[in-house]
C-alpha cells in the first residue's frame, strides 16, 4: 500500500482541522492538497500528518503517560 494509503488510514476525526492549523490554511484546503500530489502545498501536508499521526501514536503508546485532573493523578486506562 502507498504511503498516504497507510497515513489515510492512521488518521482521526479532527486531523485535518489540525494539520489545516499547523500549516495556517483551512481544513478543506489541507485535504484536497493531500489528494493532489502536485500540489505545491503537498510535501507540507504529507509532513503535517505524518507529526500529527507519529505524535498521537506516541502519546497513546506509551505506558507512563499520566493524565493530572483536579490536583490527582490518573493512570491511562489498558484497554
Amino acid at each position: 500500500m502507498s504511503k498516504r494509503g497507510d497515513l489515510r488510514k492512521k488518521m482521526q476525526i479532527g486531523d485535518w482541522g489540525l494539520v489545516g492549523k499547523i500549516l495556517g490554511i483551512k481544513a478543506h484546503n489541507a485535504y484536497m492538497s493531500f489528494l493532489r500530489p502536485n500540489c505545491k502545498r503537498f510535501p507540507d501536508v504529507v509532513g503535517a500528518i505524518e507529526k500529527v499521526v507519529e505524535n498521537r501514536e506516541k502519546l497513546l503508546t506509551n505506558p507512563k503517560n499520566n493524565i493530572r485532573v483536579n490536583k490527582r493523578i490518573i493512570e491511562r486506562p489498558d484497554f
